[in-house]
C-alpha cells in the first residue's frame, strides 16, 4: 500500500511540475482568492483611456489617485502591469476592480479599468480618470 501512495503523489508532483509554475502558481491565486483571471477576461468591456505619458509616470500617478481617493490596493504588480483596488464607497468591502496598463509605445499608456461589478468599475473609472487628467495633462 505504501508503494501505491508514493507512485500517485510522484505522478501528482510531475504532473503539476509538467504543468508550468505558472499554471501551479494561478491555482493557487484562485484557492487563495487574489486570482485576476476573471478580471482579466472582462477587460473586452473595459473603460480605457489613453495618455501620453510613459508607463512608469502613469503607474506612479495612478498610485498617487488611488491613495487620493482612499482605495484599498490589494495587489500591485508593476511587472505585469497591474493593480487590484477594493474598498470602493457605496459597495461591499471585497468588490476587486483592476486597473491595467498597455503600453503602447515608450510615450503612450492605455489604461483599462475591468470589474465583475460593472457600476464599482464605473465609479473607479469616473475617480480615477478624473484625477488622471489633472495629473497627467496638467500644464
Amino acid at each position: 500500500m505504501k508503494h501505491r501512495e508514493i507512485k500517485i503523489f510522484s505522478v501528482a508532483i510531475l504532473s503539476l511540475t509538467l504543468a508550468g509554475c505558472a499554471f501551479v502558481a494561478e491555482v493557487g491565486r484562485t484557492f487563495w482568492g487574489s486570482s485576476i483571471r476573471e478580471m482579466e477576461k472582462r477587460r473586452v468591456d473595459a473603460i480605457t483611456r489613453t495618455y501620453p505619458k510613459g508607463y512608469w509616470e502613469c503607474m506612479e500617478a495612478v498610485l498617487k489617485v488611488i491613495e487620493e481617493n482612499h482605495y484599498l490596493i490589494f495587489q500591485k504588480d508593476e511587472v505585469r502591469g497591474h493593480v487590484v483596488v477594493m474598498g470602493i464607497p457605496g459597495y461591499i468591502n471585497t468588490t476587486e476592480v483592476g486597473i491595467f496598463f498597455v503600453e503602447i509605445s515608450d510615450t503612450e499608456v492605455r489604461v483599462e479599468i475591468s470589474s465583475l461589478s460593472t457600476n464599482a468599475k464605473r465609479a473607479v473609472a469616473k475617480a480615477l480618470f478624473k484625477g488622471l487628467d489633472k495629473v497627467l495633462t496638467a500644464p
